[in-house]
This record gives C-alpha cells, structure tokens and sequence, in this order.
C-alpha cells in the first residue's frame, strides 16, 4: 500500500494496518476491505455474475459491507448505484471504495433499511445473514463484527425480502445468495412478498458435492417460469 492510500485511509478515519486491497473478479476492479470485517467470497462472486443490470437502471445494495459489488456492477452503466449499511465502518470503507471508482451517481446510507426511504430501483441485491440466533443471549450481545455479517442480528430473511419489494418498481430485479437449506422459507417469503422466481441456480463444492449456496433472481408483481441455470461448480 502505498502512501498516498495510506494518507486517504487516515483521512477517512480508517486504520491502513487493518485494511487491505484485492480485486474483485476482475483484476482492474480494485476493493479495500478489512481485516476485521466480513471479506467477499465465493458467495459474493456469484451474485455479481447472477445480476443483470442495464444502463440508467437504479441500483441498491442491502448490507452493502464494503461496496465491492457496486463498484464491479458501475461496469454496465447504471444511472445510481446505492448501498445501505446499519455498521459505521464498513460504510465508510464502502463510500470511499466507491468515491475511488465509481463513475455514475453513488450514495452510502449508514442505518437500517428499514430506515431508508422509499427508492423504486430497477435492482435490489443482497448477500445477507445466513445463519438464524441462537437463543443463547451471551453470544448474541459479543458478536464481532465479522460474525454479525454471519448471523442475523440485524437482518433477517424475512425483513430482506420484505425490504427488497419496498424498494423495487414494480417488476424491479431481486438478487439473492443464501443457503441451500433456507430454500423453502425463501420461497414462502418471495411469495409473500409479491415476487416471482424467474432464475435459480445451485453453486456445488467441486470437492465435496455438496451444494454450497442458492442464488435466485425474483421479479416483483411479475408472473414468469422459472429458469433453471446451468450449476456453478466451484474448485
């Protein structure tokens, strides 16, 4: 990291030696992200590739973390692109992310969606919680901030969902990454939300077998067939 990076962190109130900078699929699509935070992964990749976004379309991101998947969607020429996120300092780690790179109107929210105003966007994306509480009130009151990307302390499924189809325009985009075995709520809260699955797809373990991760695209108020994509295999 150079100096010049070093002194911009400084000024933004982040600390050079927790924070790192990778890529993000793409090796010109330059992310900082932090050490101590949720960090993207394979989950994180598929739904930017799953994510169909088209010029002037408005963009959200629900738990943006660190941005980097607004900064790789900016590629395809939205008119906004917006991310929420309830945590002070992943938001800032996001905002200067998309200060850096972003070329088309961007904003970060800091607060609950909840919170955030009515949007009509063309996409909601979120790669959320996966796992519920545990009823053991001493973990849940000493979650890191790691582990609260993990668990759903500030987000459930249900409140996602019910959030992304206040967000959208009618027959808006719905992108989502979850585990394999919250497929039936998922579906059960796409349904209650309006939403209709128009594309589904399994991304499996090479080493395993196993299903890792359920990735589903959903269109508001819309009445489509379900597309079954071709599996993602990961090494």
């Amino acid at each position: 990291m150079n100096n010049e990076l070093e002194g911009l962190l400084v000024e933004n109130g982040l600390d050079p030696e927790k924070i790192r900078e990778d890529y993000f699929i793409d090796p010109e699509c330059r992310i900082l992200q932090s050490k101590q935070h949720f960090c993207f992964n394979s989950d994180s990749t598929d739904l930017a590739r799953l994510c169909r976004v088209y010029p002037h379309d408005r963009v959200c991101e629900i738990g943006t973390n660190n941005g980097a998947l607004l900064v790789y969607l900016d590629r395809f020429q939205p008119d906004y692109l917006c991310g929420i996120e309830i945590l002070e300092e992943p938001a800032k780690l996001a905002r200067l992310n998309l200060d850096r790179s972003v070329l088309c109107k961007h904003e970060i929210f800091v607060g609950s969606v909840e919170s955030f105003p009515e949007g009509q966007f063309d996409l909601v994306l979120c790669n959320p919680p996966y796992f519920e509480l545990p009823k053991d009130q001493n973990f849940v009151s000493q979650l890191s901030l790691r582990q609260q990307a993990r668990f759903e302390k500030n987000l459930d499924l249900k409140t996602m969902i019910a959030q992304a189809s206040r967000l959208l325009r009618s027959n808006g985009r719905f992108c989502l990454v979850h585990r394999p075995e919250r497929i039936a709520q998922a579906i059960v809260e796409l349904n209650a939300a309006n939403f209709s699955i128009s594309r589904l797809q399994i991304a499996y373990d090479k080493r395993d077998g196993q299903a890792k991760a359920i990735l589903i695209e959903a269109i508001k108020e819309g009445s489509c067939r379900p597309q079954i994509l071709e599996p993602i295999v990961r090494e």
